[in-house]
């Protein structure tokens, strides 16, 4: 009986002392969207978007046009650098094996960072690349800057900026 007293009190201590977990403090977030309404918090998202970003690179530089097909949101827009606007996956594959045959494009990323902006269902990734770039024998070296809106595992929209080194 004393031994049953004695774990009895022991149990009592033991979970009385429990505290509910302390809610974290996020602190100001690290950057922000401007809209006509104000801004909008955006902070770290989650780190795998960044493989999946690098899948779909690597899924271009190896010409896999079945995998980065598979890897588009059925309704991707694609934002050009010089001001074209491409809609759909099967709009995106065509324009990309044409650019892909004028250029023989190659892809490294420099830099890849992922964020959420709160409202948004989706995260966004914007990653650095420096392209080697082929047409008609002469090589270049633009850095394009990509900001990719990835949902559910998708790439839904991508903007791309490019600056021509010369």
């Amino acid at each position: 009986m004393k031994n049953h007293l004695i774990i009895l009190l022991i149990a009592v201590f033991t979970f009385s002392c429990e505290t509910a977990p302390k809610e974290v403090e996020l602190g100001p977030p690290p950057g922000y969207l401007a809209t006509a309404d104000g801004k909008i918090d955006a902070r770290d998202a989650n780190p795998a978007n960044l493989g999946i970003w690098e899948k779909y690179i690597d899924a271009h530089n190896n010409r896999d046009y079945e995998t980065i097909a598979s890897m588009n949101h059925d309704s991707i827009v694609l934002n050009l650098a010089d001001g074209t606007d491409v809609i759909g996956n099967d709009n995106h594959i065509q324009t990309l094996k044409a650019y892909m045959d004028a250029s023989n494009p190659k892809w490294d990323i420099f830099f890849s960072y992922t964020m959420n902006v709160e409202g948004q269902n989706g995260d966004w990734v914007i990653a650095g690349h420096n392209v080697t770039e082929t047409v008609d024998g002469e090589e270049s070296n633009p850095w394009i800057i990509a900001d990719a809106f990835i949902v559910d595992g998708k790439i839904r929209r991508i903007i791309g900026y490019r600056k021509d080194n010369k």
